[in-house]
């Protein structure tokens, strides 16, 4: 048997149990027959090596989009072309997708996109990919086939290794530059030594990609499990002030992850890049701009830096307060961002009870309406919202005390 052509048999493993699902047994009978072969690859079939949850499954087929397509209408399977260009539909069955890519072969590439064509050779697409342990396939009886020779035994080692030469697949694309760092990120372990070197050495090439790019694949990055080590080694390499655009604090970082645990808090992207590499309001916009990040994530980043600076102390008063003005998630963030910043005192055991009483608590509600402003005899307008707005401050600033009228009674009615 020809390193191609070796398979190990994986259906009895209960982490490949998902090969079984309805769905998928109706995509092999679909695309497995008159010649043509559709086996799963990427991420499934990695991750069920390494113990962890299959969620996307992505499938290689012999058959060319146009037949995939074809075949799938004729059987009122919904078709997605989400890249068809290069290969790629998606197929809506049983309300679950499937990206389904025809095996492709590079005829071009500027570091950025790639011409291809489609072929029949499992090993000549496998030679395209760009880290062998995303280079295995699974077909529809369970066997799992590695074409480079090491993509099972890397992935069991959770070693980040390019296929072939690491500088000819960075060339190919310098996004993978990135992705070898995400991948660190999100498996640990150990990586390639001199793939490290091959991707410090092409850094300046970044600035090629578009900033969604780059930013897609840092937020993919800074949420891996290993997220410390894998910044920490784009750190020494001189290369991650540039990708940020600022100047990161890994020490704050890994304080936040530490928090986080301990309190079992699953951090969001917000706080992780407030506690990475936002200080100010300046730091988010320009971050924003450079990784092209949604108008809300840029905001709550704001919101963030803007108050975590008013908290000097922890109290259950306090971190209602937090929650009823910002949400109970949002007081959260503030409340490990204060303590990651050494802002208050750190009794992880009282935060941690007040936390948890937080998720019991409801927020109460605001005893006082603009009708009773408009019954009081306040005209309609923005000064009414603004006396409302007012006196909401002072009832949340009580500790939700004051009464509907002990409220209307206060002087700021008449400021």
């Amino acid at each position: 048997m020809t390193v191609e052509e070796r398979f190990f048999l994986a259906k009895e493993d209960q982490a490949f149990d998902w090969l079984k699902r309805p769905a998928l047994q109706k995509l092999f009978a679909l695309l497995n027959r008159d010649g043509e072969e559709v086996r799963v690859v990427g991420g499934a079939v990695r991750n069920s090596l390494l113990g962890g949850k299959v969620n996307d499954i992505d499938c290689a087929t012999t058959a060319e989009p146009s037949l995939v397509m074809e075949w799938a209408r004729a059987a009122n399977i919904r078709v997605l072309p989400t890249g068809v260009d290069h290969g790629t539909v998606t197929l809506m069955i049983d309300d679950e997708s499937f990206e389904v890519t025809s095996l492709r072969t590079d005829v071009a590439t500027d570091g950025r996109h790639a011409q291809v064509v489609f072929g029949r050779d499992w090993a000549e697409d496998a030679a395209r990919r760009d880290f062998t342990m995303n280079a295995i396939y699974l077909d529809a009886a369970g066997r799992l086939y590695d074409p480079t020779g090491s993509g099972v035994a890397d992935a069991k080692k959770r070693c980040v290794r390019f296929i072939g030469d690491a500088e000819r697949r960075i060339a190919e694309d310098y996004l993978r530059v990135l992705r070898f760092f995400r991948f660190y990120a999100q498996y640990g372990g150990h990586y390639n030594t001199p793939d490290y070197v091959a991707c410090i050495a092409a850094q300046r090439q970044l600035a090629s990609l578009s900033g969604e790019r780059v930013g897609a694949e840092m937020q993919k990055l800074i949420s891996g499990r290993y997220a410390v080590e894998s910044l920490d080694a784009m750190l020494k390499g001189g290369m991650l002030p540039a990708v940020l655009a600022s100047v990161p604090s890994l020490t704050r970082f890994a304080r936040l992850l530490e928090l986080m645990s301990i309190l079992r808090l699953k951090p969001d992207m917000t706080v992780l890049l407030v506690a990475l590499c936002v200080d100010v309001a300046e730091d988010a916009k320009r971050i924003a701009g450079v990784m092209r990040l949604p108008n809300r994530l840029r905001d709550a980043m704001i919101r963030l830096v803007a108050n975590v600076r008013t908290i000097r102390s922890i109290s259950e008063i306090e971190i209602q307060e937090l929650a009823y003005l910002h949400g109970k998630d949002v007081a959260h963030d503030l409340v490990v961002l204060a303590l990651v910043r050494r802002q208050v005192s750190t009794d992880l055991t009282k935060i941690s009870m007040l936390l948890h009483n937080l998720d019991l608590w409801r927020p109460p509600v605001f005893p006082l309406s603009g009708r009773d402003l408009l019954d009081k005899g306040m005209k309609p307008g923005r000064q009414l919202g603004k006396r409302l707005s007012e006196l909401e401050q002072i009832w949340v600033a009580s500790g939700f005390s004051l009464s509907k009228a002990q409220l209307l009674s206060r002087k700021v009615l008449h400021s």
